[in-house]
């Protein structure tokens, strides 16, 4: 599988990301998983990172999990995972690896 490094933001697109230009004109690629439940990873972000010209990918994964307080419902970020990756072969395979990733059955009931 070999991917061109031009077309790697088309791909996130494809798999259900949204491109993102920031304020400062920064653009990152924002996937939210419809379904908390049957998704391990709730949020992704990607982003170029390097300068002056941009070599590599900071990828955050995030599991975000409702709480409920008194009075409210709070979303609790419960995991993080930031990577960095050279390849954007290697960070496509990751990606698709990790959406495809199921939550265990505690996690599914604590939703």
């Amino acid at each position: 599988m070999t991917q061109k490094v031009n077309d790697w933001s088309a791909q996130l697109q494809e798999i259900g990301f949204q491109k993102v230009t920031k304020v400062d004109g920064a653009i990152t690629h924002h996937y939210q998983a419809a379904d908390r439940r049957s998704s391990f990873w709730t949020q992704i972000t990607v982003r170029q990172v390097g300068r002056p010209n941009p070599d590599s990918w900071q990828v955050t994964f995030a599991r975000i999990e409702n709480q409920v307080g008194f009075l409210k419902i709070h979303n609790l970020v419960k995991m993080t995972d930031v990577v960095v990756y050279t390849s954007c072969s290697t960070m496509l395979t990751k990606i698709n690896k990790e959406l495809a990733r199921m939550p265990g059955f505690l996690q599914k009931i604590s939703n």
